[in-house]
């Protein structure tokens, strides 16, 4: 497990190579290779030897495999199929905190009596997060991502806060609901 922006050494160890300045080892995440790297040492014996490479993963990242791959190439008089030995995958789990799907509100969101209001508050984040909602009366409470309100009367006018959370961060969608009275009544005639 991981979390999103912080920095993270991934590790191959080698064991028992000779010439260990011939071996390049590759990491990768998933298909892309993330470096190359190659031993300082010059001892001809078999050696043991480990490599690593920094990387600080972000959302994209979660659910990625991070592996590597050792090529030992021993040139001409080598094998023309140098020898190539890869690790085991490990998936990466990133978590990160809430990020709203839905784009800020206008500052006062006008609706008429009697018709049907829906609150948008949906969000991503590693773990799944939660939503708590502040209502303007505090008569109820919810704790789901879209508020909706069938039939809307004057009672509901006011201010809705909706607070997404899990245990990486915590962001909060506000709305301002003004409810107004229908326009118009048509009479009957005399």
């Amino acid at each position: 497990m991981m979390f999103e922006n912080q920095q993270y050494t991934l590790q191959c160890s080698v064991q028992n190579v000779a010439p260990v300045q011939s071996l390049t080892v590759t990491f990768y995440r998933g298909n892309t290779a993330l470096g190359h790297l190659q031993s300082n040492s010059e001892k001809k014996k078999p050696v043991n030897d480990t490599f690593t490479l920094n990387i600080t993963p972000s959302r994209e990242d979660d659910g990625a495999q991070y592996w590597c791959e050792t090529k030992l190439e021993l040139g001409p008089a080598g094998p023309q199929r140098p020898p190539v030995v890869t690790s085991e995958k490990l998936p990466a789990i990133v978590h990160y905190g809430p990020e709203l799907k839905e784009p800020p509100n206008p500052d006062v969101i006008t609706i008429t009596e009697g018709d049907t209001l829906h609150l948008n508050c949906s969000s991503v984040g590693n773990p799944s997060p939660s939503y708590t909602w502040t209502l303007p009366t505090n008569s109820s409470s919810y704790s789901g991502s879209v508020l909706t309100i069938k039939s809307v009367g004057f009672e509901h006018e006011g201010q809705y806060i909706c607070t997404v959370s899990n245990t990486v961060g915590t962001v909060t969608k506000e709305f301002n609901i003004d409810v107004q009275g229908e326009c118009c009544q048509i009479l009957p005639g005399k």
